[in-house]
């Protein structure tokens, strides 16, 4: 993580902790907000760091890969009420003014203590076709003829066989499909009414 390299004198005078929440929750009580994730990741945030810089060094500290990306930032934003009451609520970060504001207003409520930011991950378009493609069987179309017959054509007069039958049925089989799963199949998409018992092996 770009934490573990960044715990020199100068790094740390210049910037302040941080800590992530990815793909965590935000949690809503009766006063207050708050963040909740699985693990929170330690982030040193420069003082002078614009929107992009803080989206960089987040991205690197989660060692995201290029088929994921950071969607949405959130900042755990403390203020004061009209009871001079410490209170939170989230702020979402979208450009370097919001940055800015994150720095000063920790500056402010120091003694409140670290940053904390939530942020959302996403796939990559071509992430998501890959992992539907990943976990999706392909399958062949067919057309069940159930007690149907051959259509035999007359003598020298051949182009083909054919299959006749009243209501085919459309189906799918998946590859690598045995022949007592096509049995079961068959069984599934029988007209009602017909089991078709002692299926034939043909």
């Amino acid at each position: 993580m770009a934490f573990l390299g960044e715990t020199s004198s100068l790094t740390i005078m210049n910037s302040k902790l941080a800590f992530i929440f990815p793909n965590g929750s935000i949690i809503h009580n009766e006063i207050n907000v708050y963040f909740q994730s699985s693990t929170p990741i330690p982030i040193r945030v420069p003082n002078a760091c614009g929107f992009q810089t803080l989206k960089s060094r987040m991205h690197n500290t989660l060692q995201l890969t290029d088929k994921q990306y950071l969607d949405e930032i959130y900042y755990w934003q403390p203020f004061t009420d009209a009871h001079n009451q410490f209170c939170f609520q989230f702020m979402q970060l979208k450009n370097d003014d919001d940055v800015n504001t994150m720095v000063m207003c920790n500056h402010q409520f120091s003694c409140v203590g670290l940053i904390e930011l939530l942020c959302i991950i996403g796939r990559t378009l071509n992430a998501i076709l890959n992992l539907l493609q990943a976990t999706m069987t392909p399958t062949h179309d067919a057309l069940l003829y159930y007690n149907g017959k051959w259509n035999m054509p007359r003598q020298h007069d051949f182009v083909g066989y054919s299959f006749a039958g009243k209501n085919p049925k459309n189906f799918d089989i998946p590859s690598g499909c045995t022949i007592d799963e096509l049995k079961d199949l068959i069984k599934q998409v029988a007209p009602q009414g017909n089991p078709p018992y002692g299926i034939h092996e043909s």
